[in-house]
């Protein structure tokens, strides 16, 4: 975050800086600071924490979904990750480390676009940086408990690019049928509660997204808009800039091997929403352009909320998607993250939680500053106050919320 405001600084012309600031800065970031004593995470925990990490026939993973780790035998963890990467429509194998001719190109566009507007609106790439790594995520609620292969693109010389270019596009986000969060998603309370409730999820919507079809969209939106301007980038630069921080994905593999992606956004990707948002947007105005639009359709990035007649209509809306797109769904009838229900003919809503929640938050013992609790337990009552429609499911909620939070530490009492 210093490295970033001092850089912001510097495109102001407010200030200079040497070229090993940035090394210099991070070594300083690293330094051991002293010991630090804690009458929770004892001596005993840390060493075998310690021990634990040490261990080379387990590798600890995050949990997909929840707060768990999971424990894998570092062989079986190899081959599923050995897996994922023999898909040869997806990745290629590389014999050199591409690095040093991304940042060339990413910087030569830069340049060239920061003179033509007579500004500086990109930051330049400076510095030393270097190939993504793959890793992957358990889905411990899947059978088998497959991988989420995600691409960590922190350490590659486009990262900070693609999140300016990620702020610069939202605006131009297709959003007719898009919502940004589940408060937003409340609004379906005002709807009817005739007809069939259905949710369709996207499989693997990032990794399916075509990176060319997507770019062109983009340029539509973008460019051919008449509702707003388009940034102060011209269009050849932009869609450059874009395939350079989409189409060059190389990353390091657990078994040292370089990899790039071949199609698709690669998780961990800065544009992974954008891409997918501006595709399912484009889809969407394709299908309702001929079709009729069913009674509710709202989607959250790869989750399709759909209120239609019948069972026949929701099959239908799926196949006219499947038409217009190169992905597969799965359908339920049921929604996700806010439930959702009909009541007396109208739709009813609270809180939804997933068969994953381990009924964990921030220990109400935990060493971290008191307001960081307080911001916890406030943020469950916000949340049962906003997503539950009726006082009888706010009060169950709240009754739940106050069960967990007891149960992590918290002293809770509530009052009618």
């Amino acid at each position: 975050m210093l490295i970033d405001s001092i850089q912001q600084l510097e495109a102001k012309n407010i200030l200079t800086t040497m070229d090993a600031l940035q090394p210099l800065l991070l070594a300083e970031a690293l330094m051991d600071r002293g010991s630090y004593s804690s009458s929770i995470y004892t001596k005993e925990m840390k060493e075998a924490a310690a021990d634990l990490k040490k261990r080379e026939d387990i590798t600890v993973r995050r949990a997909d979904k929840t707060t768990a780790f999971m424990l894998i035998s570092t062989s079986e963890y190899f081959e599923k990750l050995d897996a994922i990467l023999s898909d040869i429509s997806k990745f290629k194998q590389l014999m050199k480390n591409p690095t040093e001719d991304i940042k060339r190109d990413a910087h030569r566009v830069i340049t060239a676009v920061n003179a033509a507007t007579n500004a500086t609106h990109l930051l330049p790439i400076q510095g030393d940086y270097s190939l993504g790594y793959l890793y992957g995520n358990m889905k411990s609620h899947k059978e088998g408990n497959p991988l989420l292969p995600i691409i960590s693109q922190t350490p590659v010389p486009t990262y900070a690019l693609a999140k300016r270019l990620h702020k610069i596009l939202c605006p131009y986000i297709p959003f007719r049928n898009c919502v940004t969060s589940s408060v937003e998603f409340l609004e379906i309370r005002d709807s009817s509660g005739v007809g069939t409730m259905a949710s369709l999820d996207v499989e693997s919507l990032f990794t399916n997204v075509p990176v060319d079809e997507t770019i062109g969209i983009i340029m539509e939106w973008v460019y051919r808009n008449h509702d707003m301007r388009p940034p102060n980038l011209q269009e050849d630069s932009l869609r450059t800039l874009l395939d350079i921080c989409t189409m060059n994905t190389p990353f390091t593999t657990h078994r040292g091997q370089m990899y790039h992606q071949e199609d698709g956004v690669a998780m961990g990707s800065p544009l992974g929403i954008l891409f997918a948002n501006f595709y399912m947007g484009e889809v969407e105005e394709r299908v309702f352009s001929q079709h009729r639009c069913p009674r509710t359709y709202r989607r959250y990035i790869d989750n399709i909320f759909v209120q239609a007649d019948s069972e026949d209509e929701v099959e239908a809306i799926q196949q006219q998607i499947l038409r217009h797109s190169a992905l597969n769904f799965t359908v339920e009838y049921s929604s996700n993250d806010v439930l959702v229900m009909k009541t007396n003919q109208k739709l009813a809503t609270t809180v939804y939680t997933k068969a994953t929640n381990l009924r964990l938050c921030l220990n109400g013992d935990r060493e971290c500053p008191v307001w960081f609790k307080t911001t916890t337990v406030r943020a469950f009552v916000r949340r049962a106050l906003s997503h539950c429609s009726t006082w009888q499911d706010t009060h169950l909620e709240l009754d739940r919320a106050s069960q967990m939070l007891i149960n992590n530490g918290y002293s809770i009492k509530l009052v009618n």
